[in-house]
């Protein structure tokens, strides 16, 4: 009995792990600020780290880039490791955010 409930749990992870990246798409879109900014991460290739992200909004809104954001999220094809942690979000249409992201200082 005991064998049959981990063989269920593993098939159960397994495929939460394989469905997240079709999933990211329909969860992420440009509608709102963070779900604009776990796009941009999907987007740039990284399907798993758009789920598991860390989005802080830091109370500052520059007029020409919009909303400052400070991101958390594993960047495993930098060479150096470094994440794009800081993203501006601006409001470019009626349920559409234009994201940039970039280093931090």
């Amino acid at each position: 009995m005991k064998t049959g409930r981990l063989i269920l749990l593993f098939l159960t992870i397994l495929i939460f792990i394989v469905i997240l990246p079709l999933l990211s798409p329909i969860f992420f879109t440009n509608a709102t600020e963070k779900g604009a900014i776990r796009q941009f991460i999907y987007q740039a290739g990284y399907p798993y780290q758009s789920y598991f992200a860390i989005i802080q909004n830091k109370n500052h809104v520059d007029p020409q880039y919009g909303q400052l954001y400070h991101v958390t999220w594993q960047d495993w094809k930098s060479e150096t490791g470094m994440t794009p942690s800081v993203c501006y979000s601006k409001k470019v249409d009626k349920k559409e955010y234009k994201i940039s992201c970039g280093t931090a200082p």
